[in-house]
């Protein structure tokens, strides 16, 4: 997503920009941001969503009406940058493109948004915001508060997004220009943070704030390469007791009794204590979260992250782990639903399973994307992220990133080759497909034993379809060698006999 593209005034933006999704911001998380959105809710939401689309597909349709279903979709999933993006679109389509600054002064005309602001009470500033933005999706004082309580949220993309909208509005405003560059730095964009304090330190030689900042900045950015905790986009101290205070109330909720009345301590006790005791080590953190989450105990893993964010600010590891989670809590979700289904196959349920695993699929696609571009020498990162490709239909892509995996590690080259192939297949390039397969087959010591017979099994069927009988006979022999009762192996080579 490129942000700046309309700050024609502000040409370091051009590289500053289309950086920002995949520079490392982490993930939704926030003692307020603790919201489920179940595989039901996320139905109706899609549904939604869908009829807005449908709407805007037309020459002619309700703007008003469209901005209502996805300002709800936009309320119940607060996180969602997709239903964000189509929000601003609709809006885009209704002013025609016509930008302009708020109508009020400060928050004249903006009183619940104001109160709601004072109160803290940030989810009710974003619904209030969506529904200010119907009349003016430009106006930069509602678009800072909606962005503040994103800050607090940790809701960083859409945050990113909203903050885009008040610099488009505004784009001479200097005070709009420093909170975006407060938010760069608070969500750990910290290049772009930098760069943008140096543009305004340019047009106002000697700010203090400018100066400072460009100096905490480089050192956080420095202190991150090397693994260590960051100032800038760190909670600070009321926030993080805030979060304990939570975590704690919580952990008495659930009926936990203090260590000395329970025995002997579990080992996620041992880590509590420990991360109390010395809230410096890292991998307790890490620990205590994989702890929670083999537990199925998702919100106390999120708690447990909030904390370490807290305490080390945005490092690599902590934003990484978040993805982690991201994934792990939308398998469970795809695994939950087809449980679900397998014990009440209703249309209703099926489709529910149909949704988590889309679910599942744009969500790994998303953090295997910025992993790659984190690290676009990684092998494993590049191929697990062409996998994902391949789920989602983007064939082409796959294809040529499985091209580039195996010439890189023979590891890795006959399992790129079947799943190429199966790319191919799918584009139905059937001969090209075959072709994958087989030169797959002559480097496949390397391939697991399930790859190799389904690699085997691919290149048979589709040489069978295609009346290749030499390749369909050696291929389907050789796996009938290793697995007789593999599929329909036998049934196939009795056709041919």
């Amino acid at each position: 997503m490129v942000l700046g593209r309309h700050l024609l005034f502000l040409p370091v933006f051009d590289s500053i920009w289309p950086k920002l999704m995949s520079d490392g911001a982490s993930s939704p998380t926030s003692e307020e941001s603790d919201y489920e959105v179940s595989p039901a809710l996320r139905k109706r939401l899609q549904q939604l969503f869908e009829h807005a689309s449908q709407m805007m597909s037309k020459p002619k349709y309700d703007y008003d009406y469209a901005h209502s279903l996805l300002g709800e979709c936009c309320r119940r999933d607060p996180a969602n940058l997709v239903y964000v993006e189509k929000m601003f679109e609709n809006l885009d389509l209704k002013f025609k493109g016509k930008k302009k600054g708020s109508v009020f002064s400060a928050f004249g005309g903006k009183g619940n948004v104001k109160k709601a602001l004072a109160a803290k009470k940030w989810l009710e500033v974003i619904s209030e915001g969506i529904d200010l933005l119907k009349n003016n999706p430009y106006d930069s004082v509602t678009l800072r508060a909606m962005v503040d309580a994103c800050a607090a949220l940790r809701f960083n993309e859409v945050g990113l997004r909203y903050m885009k909208n008040a610099m488009d509005g505004s784009p001479g405003d200097m005070e709009v220009m420093r909170h975006c560059a407060r938010y760069l730095g608070k969500v750990g964009q910290f290049d772009q943070a930098i760069s943008l304090w140096h543009f305004i330190e340019e047009k106002k030689r000697g700010d203090d704030e400018a100066n400072k900042m460009i100096s905490q900045l480089t050192i956080d950015r420095e202190r991150r390469a090397q693994g260590l905790s960051t100032v800038t986009n760190r909670l600070d101290p009321e926030e993080a007791a805030k979060l304990r205070r939570k975590q704690l109330a919580a952990q008495e909720e659930s009926g936990e009794a203090p260590p000395a009345a329970q025995g002997p301590l579990t080992e996620k006790q041992k880590l509590k204590n420990r991360i109390e005791n010395n809230p410096d080590i890292s991998s307790n953190y890490m620990m205590l979260i994989d702890l929670c989450c083999e537990e199925g105990k998702f919100f106390e893993a999120d708690e447990v992250w909030n904390q370490a964010q807290a305490h080390f600010g945005d490092t690599l590891e902590l934003i990484e782990k978040r993805e982690e989670l991201m994934m792990v809590k939308a398998r469970h979700r795809f695994r939950l639903a087809e449980k679900q289904a397998a014990a009440t196959p209703t249309p209703e349920l099926l489709e529910l399973v149909e949704t988590a695993r889309n679910d599942l699929n744009r969500i790994e696609l998303e953090v295997f994307s910025k992993r790659n571009q984190r690290k676009p020498g990684d092998i494993v990162l590049k191929y697990e992220l062409a996998v994902r490709l391949k789920r989602m239909g983007n064939f082409e892509q796959a294809e040529q990133l499985f091209d580039e995996v195996a010439a890189a590690d023979d590891k890795h080259y006959a399992i790129c080759h079947l799943n190429k192939g199966e790319c191919l297949q799918s584009r139905k390039q059937y001969k090209a497909a075959l072709a994958a397969y087989e030169e797959g087959l002559t480097r496949a010591e390397n391939m697991s034993s399930d790859g190799l017979k389904l690699l085997l099994y691919r290149a048979g069927v589709l040489a069978q379809g295609l009346k290749d009988w030499v390749s369909a006979s050696k291929n389907l022999k050789r796996l009938h060698k290793i697995d007789a009762s593999y599929k329909d192996v036998k049934l196939r080579l009795d056709k041919l006999l």
